[in-house]
């Protein structure tokens, strides 16, 4: 079994720990990857959105699923200077390492933005996200990278489905919460010894329900 401890944290990592342990063990220990468990509509806009933030501009076709959406991103956050797509912001300490790939970053002089793109068929709850490890996750990153006060750092999740916003901000307060409860959440993963099977609604939508329940999945949900 690999060494927890030199395992990269993410958001994602730590969602799936608490959705299914024995996922967790397949995907982050065994490293048991599916080649096409990004391949939808969600990573296409992701991938549209970086290009237009990098200043490739694509003329899409109207019948497309994601011209009314991507129409409506670029409406809501028009491209600027100080913009950067697909940022990596890493945190490494004596005890754990931690990831936030955000999907665009702004920069200013005392002020940073992140912005993540939701294309859920859902609305934002915002307590949900507030509450989140990717919230928490992204705002501890910054706030530790970056020097700039934690109270001039916001959080903003956008659904262009709905053209529709949330926004997040940040303290020192919170920060200080932020640091001990990710450190207590990453160490006791990596002390973790039981992987067990979780059964719940997930199950539809993972793609080791075959292995786990002998019940196949379209690779198209994921």
């Amino acid at each position: 079994m690999s060494d927890l401890k030199n395992i990269q944290f993410s958001q994602s990592s730590v969602d799936t720990y608490d959705t299914c342990r024995l996922k967790f063990k397949k995907i982050y220990i065994d490293n048991i990857k599916w080649s096409n468990d990004n391949q939808n509509f969600g990573s296409e806009f992701h991938l549209l959105a970086q290009r237009y933030y990098i200043g490739i501009d694509e003329e899409l076709n109207q019948g497309r699923e994601d011209y009314i959406l991507f129409n409506n991103l670029k409406k809501f956050l028009k491209r600027e200077k100080d913009m950067y797509p697909e940022y990596n912001i890493k945190y490494k300490d004596d005890e754990i390492s931690l990831l936030a790939k955000v999907d665009l970053i702004k920069i200013e002089k005392g002020k940073i933005t992140i912005y993540d793109w939701k294309t859920n068929k859902s609305k934002f709850d915002r307590s949900k996200m507030e509450k989140s490890y990717q919230t928490k996750i992204y705002l501890h990153n910054v706030a530790e990278k970056f020097d700039v006060n934690p109270k001039n750092i916001s959080l903003i999740y956008y659904n262009p489905r709905f053209d529709n916003y949330i926004k997040i901000d940040y303290s020192d307060t919170e920060h200080k919460y932020n640091k001990i409860e990710i450190k207590n959440k990453i160490v006791s993963i990596i002390n973790e010894k039981n992987f067990d099977q979780k059964i719940g609604k997930h199950c539809s939508f993972c793609q080791f329900n075959s292995i786990c329940n002998q019940q196949f999945i379209s690779v198209d949900c994921l």
